[in-house]
């Protein structure tokens, strides 16, 4: 992702339907990006896609009056990806391995956006969380 020298932001009110415009943004970002293959674009699309759901909903409590902030940039042959909202944070615990039932819906996107990235890390305060996700590029031949 060398050629992706720009720092991209989005700041998207706390309102499900909104995670889209960030979504698409990575994908297109990314897809656009020489030497990058389609399944990278795929995996920015979901990942930010699943993150800021998650802090439209969790982190905001779909709160309009709050906004989830989005920075995409690229860092050493991979897109950077940070997500912050300024919720009440929360304590990570991503298991090794998930097993969807009726009581457990929860944690599923989390779960598969740990499984697509190739680095992410969780950084929960009182004044809100902070999630960086990085994918390499796959190069295409």
């Amino acid at each position: 992702m060398s050629n992706f020298t720009e720092k991209v932001y989005i700041s998207i009110p706390a309102i499900l339907g909104y995670e889209d415009v960030p979504a698409i943004v990575a994908q297109t970002l990314t897809g656009n990006t020489r030497g990058t293959s389609i399944e990278d674009a795929r995996k920015a699309h979901f990942v930010v896609q699943e993150i800021c759901s998650n802090a439209i909903i969790h982190g905001s409590n779909e709160d309009p009056t709050k906004m989830v902030n989005i920075e995409l940039f690229g860092l050493d042959e991979s897109l950077v990806i940070e997500v912050s909202d300024t919720g009440k944070g929360f304590t990570p615990a991503i298991p090794n391995e998930f097993i969807a039932t009726r009581e457990n819906r929860y944690g599923a996107g989390l779960f598969m956006v740990q499984k697509l990235v190739d680095d992410l890390e969780l950084h929960p305060s009182n004044t809100g969380t902070l999630v960086r996700m990085k994918i390499k590029a796959e190069t295409t031949v």
